[in-house]
């Protein structure tokens, strides 16, 4: 189960990122387009809910997230902390980082999560929607869609592929910034 992610969102063996940096920023002058995630940096508070599937009843959700700069400003670390409920005595907590990999020419997320890890990539943002696909065995098997609505509202819907290779819901939040 994956879900934001803000679900926040592939194994970490699935899609070849770099893995030496020497190099990868060479030229320091061009600034990677990662900067199109820092509106990501600061406090969120987001309500959401997640749809049943697989052995996963549906709930209501509420989450804190903090959203930072890692590594040196290559990537922007956005870390989801649910909180429990009656109807979500075990909440979700996942941290995604949001990159680029000049090597691919994409957008990257990685993300560690109670259930495990997983990668997506995705060509970049279309107007104010970025989707990342996570690829199993040459396969899309997960999408995490974000859409930014101004700089102080961001939505999220997840979606995976059932054992019958059906896309299903599993999950959606809106998170407005905290002030």
């Amino acid at each position: 189960m994956k879900y934001l992610t803000l679900t926040i969102l592939a194994a970490l063996g699935g899609i070849p990122l770099a893995t030496s940096c020497e190099g990868v920023y060479a030229d320091d002058a061009v600034a990677p387009p990662i900067g199109q995630f820092s509106f990501l940096v600061g406090e969120w508070e987001c309500t959401g809910r997640v749809f049943a599937h697989g052995t996963v009843p549906a709930h209501a959700t509420t989450a804190h997230v903090h959203g930072e700069e890692a590594a040196g400003g290559r990537w922007v670390l956005f870390r989801y902390d649910e909180a429990p409920t009656a109807q979500d005595p075990r909440p979700f907590h996942i941290d995604q980082y949001f990159g680029y990999d000049p090597a691919i020419k994409k957008f990257v997320s990685v993300a560690v999560d109670v259930g495990g890890y997983f990668s997506e990539t995705s060509p970049g943002w279309v107007g104010d929607s970025i989707t990342f696909e996570e690829v199993t065995d040459g396969n899309i098997v997960g999408h995490d869609t974000f859409i930014r609505r101004g700089q102080d509202e961001i939505a999220h819907s997840g979606e995976d592929k059932d054992k019958q290779g059906q896309w299903i819901k599993t999950d959606e939040e809106t998170c407005h910034r905290a002030r």
